[in-house]
């Protein structure tokens, strides 16, 4: 199936922008042809002005990648494709996996190994390309040194975000053209595929999922990752009430952490030994569906307001499916 089939690009050439400022590198979308989807995110200094400069290097960017598409679906099936562009640029291809195949690559770099000197093939093939070595080597220190663990990082991060979409994919395709907001047991389980994606983007290691009941007007957990049974039973939130139920009468994402300086925030928070949390109210047709919340007591962590805004995003993302069918 076609990436854009799947997901609406505008939602996705956000996500590809708050992703590529999370990990530092910068990232494109190709489709199963080659084709640009996703336009380049954080463009580095290398691609944006020297080789842009010169006629032959564009012309040899703008042909390698349906050659590159071609070839990757020739290939066994891989989380990631380390592959050299024609000026000898190191890229990362990860596939983006929907229904067991690949709809699409996100294209990552190009990047430089840390460590790695100048290679004289480099040199030879910028030449080749009519490139101004001096402009090019300054433009090629400036890129983003990585090592196996920042891969690792981004190739983690993607396989969440196409994981949460595949389940998400499924779920809409089961509940068709009903109103999700209708069917309770839908909610909850639309709101567990967000709580899985969470946690694993945010490394967390506590969670809850709430789901609002709308006879009784309250908000009480449907699933709990890290919390005992007892807070799990006893809960039960009305909009303002405890920091969930605040989320929903301000309709707004709240990010906790040390540095927090909300005082009608702080005077909510019963936890100590959680150092970052956020907690995210889900809306649907401007009706309250639930709230996800994830925590952890780890410090540092990966907590902080891009992550925050990218789960936001893919959360707007899924539920306007729903809203456009």
């Amino acid at each position: 199936m076609k990436f854009e089939k799947i997901i609406d690009l505008k939602h996705w050439q956000k996500v590809q922008t708050i992703f590529s400022s999370l990990i530092g590198i910068s990232l494109k979308t190709i489709g199963q042809n080659g084709e640009l989807i996703a336009g380049p995110s954080n463009f580095p200094a290398i691609c944006s002005e020297t080789v842009a400069a010169s006629a032959a290097a564009k012309k040899k960017c703008s042909q390698w990648y349906p050659k590159f598409a071609v070839n990757l679906k020739t290939q066994p099936f891989q989380k990631y494709y380390e592959y050299v562009c024609p000026l000898g640029l190191v890229n990362f291809a990860m596939p983006v996996i929907f229904d067991k195949e690949a709809s699409g690559y996100l294209i990552a770099g190009p990047v430089v190994f840390e460590n790695s000197k100048h290679d004289v093939h480099l040199t030879q093939k910028i030449q080749e390309a009519g490139i101004a070595e001096e402009k090019f080597f300054e433009c090629f220190n400036k890129l983003p040194a990585v090592n196996t663990l920042t891969i690792s990082n981004a190739i983690e991060f993607l396989n969440s975000i196409t994981l949460f979409m595949s389940r998400f994919m499924e779920l809409h395709s089961a509940v068709g053209k009903a109103d999700i907001a209708l069917n309770k047991e839908k909610v909850a389980e639309l709101l567990r595929i967000f709580l899985d994606m969470a946690m694993k983007l945010c490394d967390a290691e506590c969670g809850s999922v709430m789901v609002f009941e709308k006879s009784t007007q309250e908000l009480s957990i449907n699933d709990a990752k890290g919390l005992s049974d007892e807070v799990v039973s006893e809960t039960k939130l009305k909009q303002g009430e405890g920091i969930a139920g605040l989320t929903i009468e301000r309709r707004k994402s709240l990010f906790l952490n040390d540095q927090l300086s909300d005082r009608e925030i702080r005077l909510r928070m019963h936890r100590p030994k959680i150092k970052s949390a956020f907690v995210i109210p889900v809306f649907y047709k401007n009706e309250i569906l639930g709230v996800i919340s994830v925590g952890t007591a780890k410090k540092p962590n990966r907590f902080c307001d891009n992550l925050m805004e990218l789960l936001n995003e893919l959360v707007g993302m899924a539920l306007e499916k729903f809203s456009l069918d």
